[in-house]
């Protein structure tokens, strides 16, 4: 008995073709890839600073609600026990203040400082209205070092 040799349908793809349809594919992913990853980077920078601009805020929050008078440390003589309730001093010298951990960041507040702002003509005047200044200081996860500066203007409440 003969055997009759029929061709087998041949609807697949050679090993060329395979190879062509991946560094097709390899071309076009890689950059698309790169674009991703850049715009993640830039989503996580965005979202750090955004959390650094909360915390700032919150200290702002927390001035204000403070005695406008218990605001700035030079209100009081040195050696009174006041300067101790000044917002001012709870700041500086508060290190749980100082340091807030949001996202495993560490956002710290460094360079508070309150100042009246006098009147040219009466410096004898008591100011009633503040200028809070700080900075926010902060290691992205990136590595890389980020400040934010903030200041606003406190006025006293008749």
């Amino acid at each position: 008995m003969k055997l009759k040799y029929k061709p087998v349908n041949k609807s697949g793809m050679t090993m060329t073709e395979v190879m062509v349809g991946v560094i097709i594919m390899a071309l076009v992913l890689i950059p698309s890839l790169n674009v991703i990853v850049r715009q993640t980077t830039s989503v996580t920078a965005t979202r750090d600073h955004l959390m650094a601009t909360f915390v700032g805020q919150k200290v702002i929050e927390t001035a204000r609600s403070f005695k406008y008078e218990y605001l700035d440390i030079e209100r009081f003589p040195a050696t009174s026990t006041e300067r101790v309730k000044t917002f001012e001093h709870i700041m500086n010298n508060d290190s749980s203040k100082k340091i807030v951990k949001l996202n495993e960041i560490e956002y710290k507040i460094v360079d508070l400082k309150v100042a009246g702002v006098r009147n040219k003509n009466d410096l004898s005047q008591i100011p009633c209205l503040s200028l809070l200044s700080f900075g926010i200081e902060y290691k992205s996860k990136e590595g890389r070092n980020n400040r934010l500066d903030l200041s606003t203007a406190i006025a006293q409440q008749e």
